[in-house]
Protein backbone atom coordinates (compact mmCIF):
# COMPACT_ATOMS: atom_id res chain seq x y z
CA UNK A 1 0.00 0.00 0.00
CA UNK A 2 1.69 3.06 -1.13
CA UNK A 3 0.69 5.73 1.66
CA UNK A 4 1.20 9.72 0.60
CA UNK A 5 1.50 12.65 1.97
CA UNK A 6 -2.41 14.12 1.83
CA UNK A 7 -3.72 10.02 1.71
CA UNK A 8 -6.67 8.83 4.23
CA UNK A 9 -4.72 6.13 4.44
CA UNK A 10 -1.69 8.16 5.78
CA UNK A 11 -4.10 10.44 8.52
CA UNK A 12 -5.82 6.66 9.81
CA UNK A 13 -2.02 5.26 10.46
CA UNK A 14 -0.90 8.33 11.96
CA UNK A 15 -3.98 7.89 14.08
CA UNK A 16 -3.39 4.43 15.16
CA UNK A 17 0.64 5.47 15.58
CA UNK A 18 -0.40 8.22 18.00
CA UNK A 19 -3.18 6.51 19.68
CA UNK A 20 -0.40 3.41 20.01
CA UNK A 21 2.17 5.72 21.74
CA UNK A 22 -0.42 6.77 24.08
CA UNK A 23 -1.75 3.52 25.12
CA UNK A 24 1.65 1.70 25.13
CA UNK A 25 3.70 4.72 27.68
CA UNK A 26 0.40 3.99 29.54
CA UNK A 27 1.11 0.76 30.18
CA UNK A 28 4.38 1.54 30.80
CA UNK A 29 4.22 4.15 33.14
CA UNK A 30 1.20 1.44 35.03
CA UNK A 31 3.72 -1.07 34.99
CA UNK A 32 6.28 0.94 36.68
CA UNK A 33 3.47 2.48 39.20
CA UNK A 34 2.31 -0.88 40.17
CA UNK A 35 5.63 -2.61 40.10
CA UNK A 36 6.69 -0.03 42.98
CA UNK A 37 3.52 0.06 44.50
CA UNK A 38 3.67 -3.96 44.93
CA UNK A 39 7.30 -4.18 45.94
CA UNK A 40 5.99 -1.57 49.15
CA UNK A 41 2.91 -3.72 50.09
CA UNK A 42 5.07 -6.87 49.62
CA UNK A 43 7.70 -5.05 52.26
CA UNK A 44 4.76 -4.54 54.39
CA UNK A 45 3.36 -7.08 54.50
CA UNK A 46 6.74 -8.92 55.48
CA UNK A 47 7.45 -6.86 58.20
CA UNK A 48 4.01 -7.78 59.52
CA UNK A 49 4.68 -11.27 59.58
CA UNK A 50 8.16 -10.59 61.01
CA UNK A 51 6.66 -8.53 63.65
CA UNK A 52 3.99 -10.84 64.43
CA UNK A 53 6.53 -13.62 64.98
CA UNK A 54 8.74 -11.80 67.57
CA UNK A 55 5.26 -10.62 69.58
CA UNK A 56 4.64 -14.50 69.43
CA UNK A 57 8.14 -14.83 71.43
CA UNK A 58 7.36 -12.38 73.70
CA UNK A 59 6.58 -13.54 77.46
CA UNK A 60 7.28 -12.34 81.00
CA UNK A 61 9.23 -14.60 83.43
CA UNK A 62 9.09 -13.25 86.80
CA UNK A 63 8.41 -9.34 85.96
CA UNK A 64 11.42 -9.71 83.40
CA UNK A 65 10.78 -10.10 79.53
CA UNK A 66 11.82 -12.36 77.84
CA UNK A 67 12.21 -13.34 73.76
CA UNK A 68 12.57 -16.96 72.73
CA UNK A 69 12.74 -17.35 69.02
CA UNK A 70 11.84 -20.75 67.74
CA UNK A 71 12.87 -21.28 64.09
CA UNK A 72 13.95 -18.04 63.21
CA UNK A 73 15.98 -18.44 60.34
CA UNK A 74 13.22 -20.94 58.78
CA UNK A 75 10.48 -18.15 59.47
CA UNK A 76 12.32 -14.96 57.90
CA UNK A 77 14.93 -16.67 55.60
CA UNK A 78 17.75 -13.82 54.76
CA UNK A 79 16.96 -11.68 57.30
CA UNK A 80 17.64 -13.73 60.36
CA UNK A 81 20.74 -15.21 58.97
CA UNK A 82 22.66 -12.15 57.96
CA UNK A 83 21.49 -10.53 61.21
CA UNK A 84 19.65 -7.47 59.02
CA UNK A 85 17.11 -7.03 61.13
CA UNK A 86 16.40 -5.29 65.06
CA UNK A 87 13.76 -4.54 67.01
CA UNK A 88 12.76 -3.64 70.43
CA UNK A 89 9.60 -3.65 73.23
CA UNK A 90 8.94 -0.15 74.74
CA UNK A 91 6.56 0.62 77.46
CA UNK A 92 3.99 2.23 76.15
CA UNK A 93 2.57 4.39 78.86
CA UNK A 94 6.43 6.06 79.49
CA UNK A 95 8.16 4.60 76.39
CA UNK A 96 10.64 2.82 78.54
CA UNK A 97 13.16 -0.01 76.26
CA UNK A 98 12.32 -3.22 78.32
CA UNK A 99 13.94 -5.23 75.51
CA UNK A 100 15.77 -5.15 72.58
CA UNK A 101 18.00 -7.17 70.14
CA UNK A 102 21.41 -5.90 68.68
CA UNK A 103 23.20 -8.37 67.02
CA UNK A 104 25.44 -6.82 64.18
CA UNK A 105 26.51 -4.07 62.90
CA UNK A 106 23.53 -4.24 60.43
CA UNK A 107 21.71 -4.50 63.33
CA UNK A 108 22.96 -1.48 64.90
CA UNK A 109 22.35 0.69 62.20
CA UNK A 110 18.85 -0.45 61.73
CA UNK A 111 18.00 0.34 65.10
CA UNK A 112 19.30 3.77 65.24
CA UNK A 113 15.98 4.56 63.04
CA UNK A 114 13.61 3.46 65.47
CA UNK A 115 13.22 7.44 66.41
CA UNK A 116 10.61 7.48 69.51
CA UNK A 117 8.30 9.35 66.84
CA UNK A 118 7.54 6.45 64.96
CA UNK A 119 4.10 5.99 63.48
CA UNK A 120 2.15 2.81 63.74
CA UNK A 121 2.29 0.51 60.81
CA UNK A 122 5.10 0.46 58.43
CA UNK A 123 7.06 3.45 57.06
CA UNK A 124 10.57 3.99 55.32
CA UNK A 125 13.76 6.29 56.25
CA UNK A 126 16.98 6.45 54.39
CA UNK A 127 16.62 2.52 53.42
CA UNK A 128 15.37 1.08 56.67
CA UNK A 129 11.84 -0.07 57.15
CA UNK A 130 10.51 0.41 60.14
CA UNK A 131 7.81 -1.63 61.62
CA UNK A 132 5.26 -0.35 64.59
CA UNK A 133 2.37 -2.32 66.61
CA UNK A 134 0.68 -2.58 69.71
CA UNK A 135 0.47 -5.45 72.30
CA UNK A 136 -0.50 -6.42 76.07
CA UNK A 137 1.51 -8.72 77.52
CA UNK A 138 0.15 -9.92 81.16
CA UNK A 139 -2.10 -6.98 81.24
CA UNK A 140 0.65 -4.31 80.02
CA UNK A 141 0.71 -2.43 77.13
CA UNK A 142 3.22 -2.41 75.17
CA UNK A 143 4.86 -1.09 72.01
CA UNK A 144 6.54 -3.33 69.19
CA UNK A 145 9.36 -1.34 66.72
CA UNK A 146 11.16 -3.04 64.26
CA UNK A 147 13.75 -2.15 61.82
CA UNK A 148 15.51 -3.66 58.67
CA UNK A 149 18.23 -3.15 56.76
CA UNK A 150 16.82 -2.43 52.67
CA UNK A 151 19.78 -4.20 51.68
CA UNK A 152 17.93 -6.99 49.29
CA UNK A 153 15.88 -3.62 47.83
CA UNK A 154 19.45 -2.27 47.07
CA UNK A 155 20.49 -5.35 45.66
CA UNK A 156 17.21 -4.82 43.40
CA UNK A 157 18.02 -1.38 42.56
CA UNK A 158 21.55 -2.09 40.98
CA UNK A 159 21.15 -5.70 39.21
CA UNK A 160 17.69 -6.87 39.35
CA UNK A 161 15.53 -3.80 38.49
CA UNK A 162 17.60 -2.35 35.45
CA UNK A 163 17.33 -6.14 34.19
CA UNK A 164 13.54 -5.99 34.72
CA UNK A 165 13.26 -2.50 33.06
CA UNK A 166 15.37 -3.25 29.85
CA UNK A 167 12.99 -7.01 29.63
CA UNK A 168 9.74 -4.77 30.14
CA UNK A 169 11.31 -1.77 27.27
CA UNK A 170 12.24 -4.35 24.97
CA UNK A 171 8.69 -6.07 25.50
CA UNK A 172 6.73 -3.12 24.90
CA UNK A 173 8.60 -1.72 22.21
CA UNK A 174 7.53 -5.43 20.69
CA UNK A 175 4.43 -5.02 21.28
CA UNK A 176 4.24 -1.65 20.24
CA UNK A 177 5.85 -2.91 16.55
CA UNK A 178 3.44 -5.61 16.54
CA UNK A 179 0.58 -3.09 17.44
CA UNK A 180 2.12 -0.91 14.25
CA UNK A 181 2.27 -3.93 11.20
CA UNK A 182 -1.21 -5.30 12.95
CA UNK A 183 -2.31 -1.26 12.33
CA UNK A 184 -0.80 -1.02 8.86
CA UNK A 185 -2.64 -4.07 7.61
CA UNK A 186 -5.79 -2.60 9.08
CA UNK A 187 -5.35 0.43 7.24
CA UNK A 188 -4.58 -1.38 4.40
CA UNK A 189 -7.88 -3.15 4.89
CA UNK A 190 -9.97 -0.32 5.66
CA UNK A 191 -8.97 1.75 2.01
CA UNK A 192 -9.21 -1.48 -0.11
CA UNK A 193 -12.88 -0.78 -0.53
CA UNK A 194 -12.39 2.91 -1.94
CA UNK A 195 -9.32 0.95 -4.30
CA UNK A 196 -12.10 -1.15 -5.38
CA UNK A 197 -14.59 1.27 -6.15
CA UNK A 198 -11.84 3.90 -7.66
CA UNK A 199 -10.63 0.31 -10.11
CA UNK A 200 -14.48 0.03 -11.13
CA UNK A 201 -14.68 3.88 -11.81
CA UNK A 202 -11.45 3.32 -14.48
CA UNK A 203 -13.05 0.54 -15.86
CA UNK A 204 -15.77 2.41 -17.50
CA UNK A 205 -15.11 3.20 -21.13
CA UNK A 206 -17.20 5.90 -22.86
CA UNK A 207 -19.43 3.67 -24.09
CA UNK A 208 -20.77 2.18 -20.94
CA UNK A 209 -22.59 5.11 -19.79
CA UNK A 210 -25.24 2.73 -18.20
CA UNK A 211 -22.31 1.00 -16.28
CA UNK A 212 -23.63 1.57 -12.13
CA UNK A 213 -21.12 0.77 -9.15
CA UNK A 214 -21.78 -1.98 -7.25
CA UNK A 215 -21.90 -1.13 -3.69
CA UNK A 216 -22.30 -4.98 -2.55
CA UNK A 217 -19.64 -5.84 0.79
CA UNK A 218 -18.80 -2.05 0.94
CA UNK A 219 -18.98 -0.22 4.50
CA UNK A 220 -21.29 1.80 5.22
CA UNK A 221 -19.63 4.90 5.07
CA UNK A 222 -18.66 4.33 1.57
CA UNK A 223 -22.03 2.90 0.24
CA UNK A 224 -23.50 6.95 0.43
CA UNK A 225 -20.40 7.99 -2.08
CA UNK A 226 -21.23 4.99 -4.45
CA UNK A 227 -25.15 5.77 -4.42
CA UNK A 228 -24.40 9.66 -5.36
CA UNK A 229 -22.01 8.61 -8.34
CA UNK A 230 -24.35 5.95 -9.59
CA UNK A 231 -27.26 8.99 -9.44
CA UNK A 232 -24.52 11.24 -11.23
CA UNK A 233 -23.68 8.50 -13.73
CA UNK A 234 -27.53 8.24 -14.45
CA UNK A 235 -28.30 11.91 -14.61
CA UNK A 236 -25.23 12.29 -17.63
CA UNK A 237 -26.57 8.95 -19.47
CA UNK A 238 -30.39 10.78 -19.33
CA UNK A 239 -28.73 13.97 -20.43
CA UNK A 240 -25.87 12.72 -23.31
CA UNK A 241 -29.21 10.12 -24.82
CA UNK A 242 -31.35 13.61 -25.07
CA UNK A 243 -28.82 15.22 -26.83
CA UNK A 244 -28.37 12.58 -29.00
CA UNK A 245 -31.70 12.13 -29.76
CA UNK A 246 -32.61 15.44 -30.34
CA UNK A 247 -29.03 16.02 -32.63
CA UNK A 248 -30.30 12.37 -34.91
CA UNK A 249 -34.35 13.50 -34.64
CA UNK A 250 -33.18 17.21 -36.40
CA UNK A 251 -31.06 15.99 -38.77
CA UNK A 252 -34.14 13.08 -39.80
CA UNK A 253 -36.29 16.23 -39.86
CA UNK A 254 -33.89 18.30 -42.07
CA UNK A 255 -32.43 15.51 -44.56
CA UNK A 256 -35.68 15.26 -46.68
CA UNK A 257 -36.70 19.61 -46.72
CA UNK A 258 -33.10 19.50 -48.12
CA UNK A 259 -33.69 17.13 -50.69
CA UNK A 260 -36.59 18.59 -51.67
CA UNK A 261 -35.57 22.17 -52.03
CA UNK A 262 -32.57 21.03 -54.13
CA UNK A 263 -34.68 19.48 -56.30
CA UNK A 264 -36.93 22.74 -56.59
CA UNK A 265 -34.15 24.81 -57.20
CA UNK A 266 -32.88 22.73 -60.05
CA UNK A 267 -36.42 22.92 -61.60
CA UNK A 268 -37.13 26.58 -60.88
CA UNK A 269 -36.41 29.66 -63.36
CA UNK A 270 -33.69 30.99 -62.01
CA UNK A 271 -30.55 32.81 -63.43
CA UNK A 272 -27.87 29.53 -63.39
CA UNK A 273 -25.22 31.81 -61.23
CA UNK A 274 -28.03 32.10 -58.79
CA UNK A 275 -28.74 28.27 -59.00
CA UNK A 276 -25.23 27.33 -58.64
CA UNK A 277 -24.95 29.48 -55.64
CA UNK A 278 -28.13 28.20 -53.84
CA UNK A 279 -27.24 24.66 -55.12
CA UNK A 280 -24.18 24.69 -53.36
CA UNK A 281 -25.56 26.39 -50.17
CA UNK A 282 -27.89 23.21 -49.76
CA UNK A 283 -25.17 21.03 -50.44
CA UNK A 284 -23.28 21.93 -47.61
CA UNK A 285 -26.34 22.28 -45.51
CA UNK A 286 -27.30 18.36 -46.35
CA UNK A 287 -23.46 17.34 -45.83
CA UNK A 288 -23.86 19.34 -42.28
CA UNK A 289 -27.17 17.09 -41.57
CA UNK A 290 -25.27 13.80 -42.79
CA UNK A 291 -22.50 14.40 -40.86
CA UNK A 292 -25.26 14.99 -37.95
CA UNK A 293 -26.71 11.63 -38.38
CA UNK A 294 -22.37 10.47 -38.68
CA UNK A 295 -21.81 11.63 -35.16
CA UNK A 296 -25.26 10.47 -33.62
CA UNK A 297 -24.61 6.89 -34.86
CA UNK A 298 -20.93 7.53 -33.88
CA UNK A 299 -21.71 8.05 -30.37
CA UNK A 300 -24.78 5.68 -30.23
CA UNK A 301 -22.57 2.81 -28.68
CA UNK A 302 -25.39 0.28 -28.28
CA UNK A 303 -25.70 -0.03 -31.91
CA UNK A 304 -22.39 -0.68 -32.80
CA UNK A 305 -21.59 -4.24 -33.71
CA UNK A 306 -18.21 -5.88 -33.80
CA UNK A 307 -17.31 -8.11 -36.30
CA UNK A 308 -14.13 -9.24 -38.51
CA UNK A 309 -13.21 -6.51 -41.13
CA UNK A 310 -10.79 -5.63 -43.39
CA UNK A 311 -9.00 -2.47 -43.55
CA UNK A 312 -7.97 -3.00 -46.71
CA UNK A 313 -11.71 -3.60 -48.20
CA UNK A 314 -13.14 -0.79 -46.49
CA UNK A 315 -10.21 1.47 -47.75
CA UNK A 316 -10.85 0.42 -51.06
CA UNK A 317 -14.69 0.91 -50.81
CA UNK A 318 -14.05 4.83 -49.65
CA UNK A 319 -11.30 5.94 -52.23
CA UNK A 320 -13.58 4.42 -55.06
CA UNK A 321 -16.55 5.95 -53.73
CA UNK A 322 -14.39 9.63 -53.14
CA UNK A 323 -12.30 9.37 -56.34
CA UNK A 324 -14.85 11.97 -58.38
CA UNK A 325 -14.40 14.11 -55.73
CA UNK A 326 -10.83 13.99 -55.72
CA UNK A 327 -10.81 14.69 -59.39
CA UNK A 328 -13.28 17.43 -58.86
CA UNK A 329 -10.81 19.14 -56.75
CA UNK A 330 -8.08 18.42 -59.15
CA UNK A 331 -6.05 16.37 -56.35
CA UNK A 332 -4.64 12.89 -56.58
CA UNK A 333 -5.70 10.06 -54.27
CA UNK A 334 -3.73 7.20 -54.08
CA UNK A 335 -4.00 3.87 -52.19
CA UNK A 336 -1.75 1.47 -50.86
CA UNK A 337 -2.50 -1.58 -48.89
CA UNK A 338 -0.25 -5.22 -47.58
CA UNK A 339 -1.10 -8.00 -49.21
CA UNK A 340 -3.07 -10.29 -46.95
CA UNK A 341 -6.56 -10.94 -45.56
CA UNK A 342 -5.74 -9.91 -42.29
CA UNK A 343 -9.05 -8.67 -40.36
CA UNK A 344 -9.89 -6.40 -37.32
CA UNK A 345 -13.01 -6.75 -34.65
CA UNK A 346 -14.77 -3.66 -34.87
CA UNK A 347 -18.37 -1.80 -36.53
CA UNK A 348 -17.91 -2.36 -40.21
CA UNK A 349 -20.56 0.96 -40.93
CA UNK A 350 -18.78 2.90 -37.58
CA UNK A 351 -14.97 2.13 -39.16
CA UNK A 352 -16.44 3.15 -42.83
CA UNK A 353 -17.80 6.09 -41.79
CA UNK A 354 -14.27 7.33 -39.79
CA UNK A 355 -11.77 6.60 -42.98
CA UNK A 356 -14.29 8.35 -45.61
CA UNK A 357 -14.02 11.22 -42.46
CA UNK A 358 -9.95 11.34 -43.06
CA UNK A 359 -9.46 11.01 -46.44
CA UNK A 360 -12.70 13.79 -47.03
CA UNK A 361 -10.84 15.89 -44.46
CA UNK A 362 -7.55 15.32 -46.76
CA UNK A 363 -9.28 16.14 -49.88
CA UNK A 364 -11.14 19.38 -49.35
CA UNK A 365 -8.09 20.96 -46.66
CA UNK A 366 -5.11 20.31 -48.41
CA UNK A 367 -3.87 22.64 -51.26
CA UNK A 368 -4.61 22.30 -54.92
CA UNK A 369 -2.92 19.67 -57.41
CA UNK A 370 -2.15 18.39 -53.65
CA UNK A 371 -1.11 14.31 -53.26
CA UNK A 372 -3.78 12.38 -50.82
CA UNK A 373 -1.95 8.76 -49.91
CA UNK A 374 -4.28 6.18 -47.95
CA UNK A 375 -1.86 3.70 -46.47
CA UNK A 376 -2.94 -0.08 -45.14
CA UNK A 377 -1.69 -2.54 -43.29
CA UNK A 378 -3.51 -5.46 -40.99
CA UNK A 379 -4.26 -2.94 -38.30
CA UNK A 380 -3.04 0.37 -39.59
CA UNK A 381 -4.41 3.03 -41.39
CA UNK A 382 -3.09 6.17 -42.39
CA UNK A 383 -4.20 9.05 -44.23
CA UNK A 384 -1.55 11.99 -45.16
CA UNK A 385 -1.34 14.61 -47.43
CA UNK A 386 1.61 17.02 -48.92
CA UNK A 387 -0.15 20.49 -48.19
CA UNK A 388 -0.35 23.00 -45.56
CA UNK A 389 -0.10 20.74 -43.06
CA UNK A 390 -1.81 21.65 -39.28
CA UNK A 391 -0.59 24.88 -37.62
CA UNK A 392 0.73 24.09 -34.01
CA UNK A 393 -1.57 26.64 -31.82
CA UNK A 394 -4.54 24.80 -33.73
CA UNK A 395 -3.67 20.94 -32.35
CA UNK A 396 -5.16 21.11 -29.39
CA UNK A 397 -8.71 22.29 -30.86
CA UNK A 398 -8.80 19.67 -34.06
CA UNK A 399 -11.69 17.45 -32.45
CA UNK A 400 -14.01 20.05 -31.16
CA UNK A 401 -17.13 19.94 -32.71
CA UNK A 402 -17.83 22.68 -35.84
CA UNK A 403 -14.30 24.18 -35.21
CA UNK A 404 -12.50 25.09 -38.67
CA UNK A 405 -9.28 26.59 -39.05
CA UNK A 406 -10.55 29.21 -41.06
CA UNK A 407 -14.40 29.91 -40.38
CA UNK A 408 -15.25 32.21 -43.34
CA UNK A 409 -13.32 30.36 -45.57
CA UNK A 410 -13.50 26.63 -45.48
CA UNK A 411 -16.53 24.47 -46.69
CA UNK A 412 -16.32 21.71 -43.81
CA UNK A 413 -18.49 21.63 -41.01
CA UNK A 414 -16.03 21.09 -38.69
CA UNK A 415 -17.60 17.50 -37.50
CA UNK A 416 -15.67 15.00 -38.90
CA UNK A 417 -12.20 14.55 -36.80
CA UNK A 418 -15.39 14.51 -34.08
CA UNK A 419 -16.81 11.56 -35.31
CA UNK A 420 -13.51 9.88 -36.36
CA UNK A 421 -12.21 10.46 -32.59
CA UNK A 422 -15.72 8.48 -30.94
CA UNK A 423 -15.05 5.93 -33.55
CA UNK A 424 -11.67 5.35 -32.61
CA UNK A 425 -12.67 5.64 -29.03
CA UNK A 426 -15.23 2.95 -28.90
CA UNK A 427 -12.68 1.04 -30.66
CA UNK A 428 -9.86 1.60 -28.10
CA UNK A 429 -7.71 2.40 -30.54
CA UNK A 430 -5.02 5.08 -30.83
CA UNK A 431 -5.17 8.25 -33.12
CA UNK A 432 -1.76 10.00 -33.67
CA UNK A 433 -1.70 13.10 -35.34
CA UNK A 434 1.40 14.89 -36.85
CA UNK A 435 1.10 17.95 -37.53
CA UNK A 436 3.76 18.33 -40.32
CA UNK A 437 5.26 15.27 -41.82
CA UNK A 438 7.86 14.30 -44.43
CA UNK A 439 6.00 16.11 -46.96
CA UNK A 440 5.18 18.94 -45.46
CA UNK A 441 1.50 17.95 -44.68
CA UNK A 442 -0.58 16.31 -41.92
CA UNK A 443 -1.08 12.71 -41.37
CA UNK A 444 -3.51 10.72 -39.24
CA UNK A 445 -2.70 7.00 -38.14
CA UNK A 446 -5.01 4.91 -36.34
CA UNK A 447 -3.43 1.89 -34.74
CA UNK A 448 -6.40 -0.92 -33.97
CA UNK A 449 -5.46 -2.95 -30.89
CA UNK A 450 -4.10 0.30 -29.13
CA UNK A 451 -5.17 2.73 -26.76
CA UNK A 452 -4.39 6.11 -25.43
CA UNK A 453 -6.68 8.60 -23.27
CA UNK A 454 -5.96 11.36 -25.74
CA UNK A 455 -4.98 11.48 -29.24
CA UNK A 456 -0.97 11.17 -29.60
CA UNK A 457 0.93 14.47 -31.47
CA UNK A 458 4.20 14.27 -33.47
Amino acid sequence: MKIIKNSLARKIYLHFILIGSVVFTGIGVILHLFSMNYANLALEVSMKGMIEDVGDALHFEQQQLVYTPDNVIEKWGYDALYNNFAFRVLRAEDGQVLLQSVNSEQGSEALAALTDTIALGYSHLDGVDRFRTELTLDGQALLLDMARNDLITELANEAVIPALNRVTAITIFAAFGVFMVVGYLSVRSVVRPVKTVAGQLKQIKPEQLSFRLSNEGLPYEIQPIVDSLNQAMERVEGGFDEQKRFVANAAHELKTPLAVLNTRVQLADIAPQIREEIVNDVAYMSRVVQQLLDLSRAQNFVVYNKVPVSLSALAQEVCMMLAPLAVQFDKELSLDTEPGTAQILADKAAVHIMIKNLVENALKHSQDNAKIQVRVSATELEVSDNGPGIQSQFYDRLFERFWRQEQSTLSGSGLGLSIVKEVVDFHDAKLTVTCKNEQGGASFKVVFGEREAQPERL
